[in-house]
């Protein structure tokens, strides 16, 4: 489904400043995989969401997705077939415009444009509907800017405007990561939902090992641009956070000290 072939990617390339971040990334993401990615600060987590997303382009390397040689695309091409949710819950929408605005434009994004209104009362019901299954009440709040409404509630909806029109692959960059403890549970708790019910192939960056090994059934580990390691399956579902520490530092072959992530993991 997502093929990565030798993926690199060089910051400040030449100078004195150059600076690896993907270092020949090979993964192969099968149709409808949930994929946890984890790693300390610096690992490459970002670039690669980035690269994939077409934000930066590689230096080496191709990206195919579902057969297609997406390597040279630009990314508002990408943004037809790829969903993103991003850490900071303002980015993903446009926070003047009211929620069923946005929703609007998520419900045009694959379609061509022409003079016709973008709301009708038609769109109105199903957004509704859809807003209701988030049980946040924010089908009654459909005239209010997205500016208006909390972190975690901007998050639900950039996760719905993401996956209004199925997208081909989702990417999660640290989505949860501005939020309090309680939010993040029901953030996480709607991404799994709409995932596994919609089936839709899924990458997601974490700072926290303990929904790492929980979400998903796949977990990538990267450290310092490449990917250390894959567990999948029943390997996955048994794993522990102390196992998954122990199993860094032995596949890296240094002392896994990420306060960030260790932080995380009394969230």
């Amino acid at each position: 489904m997502l093929k990565l072939k030798k993926v690199t990617k060089v910051f400040n390339k030449g100078t004195i400043n150059e600076n690896v971040v993907l270092r020949d990334i090979n993964l192969d993401i099968n149709d409808g995989d949930f994929v946890s990615i984890i790693g300390s600060n610096g690992a490459g987590k970002s670039t690669l969401l980035n690269v994939i997303a077409g934000v930066f382009p590689v230096d080496d390397g191709s990206i195919i997705l579902d057969d297609q040689d997406i390597t040279r695309l630009p990314e508002y091409e990408r943004a037809k077939f790829i969903g993103r949710v991003f850490q900071d819950p303002m980015m993903g929408t446009a926070p003047s415009m009211t929620i069923e605005e946005n929703l609007s434009m998520a419900c045009c994004r694959t379609i061509t444009r022409g003079l016709r209104w973008g709301l009708n009362e038609k769109n109105r019901k199903e957004f509704k509907i859809k807003l209701a299954e988030l049980g946040l009440g924010l089908e009654n709040r459909m005239n209010t800017k997205v500016e208006l409404l909390s972190g975690g509630q901007r998050q639900a909806i950039t996760l719905l405007i993401a996956t209004m029109v199925k997208p081909k692959l989702l990417l999660l960059d640290e989505h949860t990561a501005a939020l309090d403890p309680s939010t993040v549970r029901l953030i996480n708790d709607l991404t799994e939902e709409i995932v596994l019910q919609k089936g839709i192939t899924t990458l997601m960056i974490t700072h926290n090992m303990e929904y790492a090994i929980k979400m998903g059934n796949r977990l990538i580990m990267m450290d310092r641009g490449q990917v250390v390691l894959d567990i999948k399956g029943a390997d996955k579902a048994l794993l522990t956070v102390d196992e998954l520490v122990n199993m860094f530092e032995n596949a890296a072959n240094k002392k896994f000290d990420d306060d960030r992530i260790m932080l995380g993991l009394r969230n």
